[in-house]
């Protein structure tokens, strides 16, 4: 069995980098009110679902597959609202927030 590195850093800047990896990706960039946001979403869902670091350890795949399925989501959402858009706005991330899970609960981990 290979053991995979232990992560040693605080997941909520952890879950953060994957998100703006993933909207680089697709050339976007998020506004500093959406970044201030999203980051307090995924660092007061951990904290409300008592998830330590050997949890999120545990199930760093899943919270990163969530973040990838979240982001689009937060893309198609500017995109309707700015369709020349390429930054995403404080709307558009607490819209989508508001309509899908970004925080934990008993069977998910992030977002859903």
């Amino acid at each position: 069995m290979k053991l995979q590195p232990a992560l040693t850093r605080d997941p909520p800047p952890y879950t953060w980098e994957v998100a703006v990896t993933m909207a680089a990706k697709q050339k976007f960039r998020f506004s500093p009110e959406c970044e201030g946001g999203l980051k307090e979403q995924f660092k007061s869902g951990l904290e409300v679902y008592k998830v330590g670091l050997y949890e999120f350890r545990e199930r760093i795949k899943e919270a990163e597959t969530n973040i990838e399925k979240l982001v689009p989501m937060i893309i198609g959402e500017e995109i309707a609202r700015q369709p020349a858009s390429q930054l995403f706005h404080n709307g558009a991330c607490l819209l989508r927030c508001m309509r899908e899970s970004c925080v934990p609960d008993s069977g998910t981990l992030l977002a859903s």
